[in-house]
């Protein structure tokens, strides 16, 4: 007796949607994920514990929780323009 072949019909037109939902959301990410740079830092330990606190109230990761702090204070600093021109002036990158 021969061996039945199940792979149409239903069973082709799930697998099928299933493929292209889980490719779908690949293009997903990948477009939508910003570019991160790892780099290491020292804390003082009584900032670090306010900054883990508040990664912790808000239910954020720590490195969201500072990626926001310094935003904030590069858009309050009057210097943050200035600085950034003189560093790519002399040859770094932003």
């Amino acid at each position: 007796m021969a061996k039945k072949n199940f792979k149409t019909g239903i069973d082709m037109l799930i697998q099928t949607s299933k493929t292209n939902i889980e490719t779908e959301k690949k293009a997903d990410k990948e477009k939508s994920k910003p570019e991160f740079q790892k780099a290491t830092y020292y804390f003082n330990s009584e900032t670090l514990s306010t900054i883990k606190s508040i990664a912790w109230y808000n239910r954020q990761p720590i490195g969201e929780v500072i990626n926001e702090a310094l935003k904030a204070y590069i858009t309050t600093s009057p210097i943050a323009k200035v600085a950034t021109e003189s560093h790519v002036s002399k040859g770094f990158k932003p």
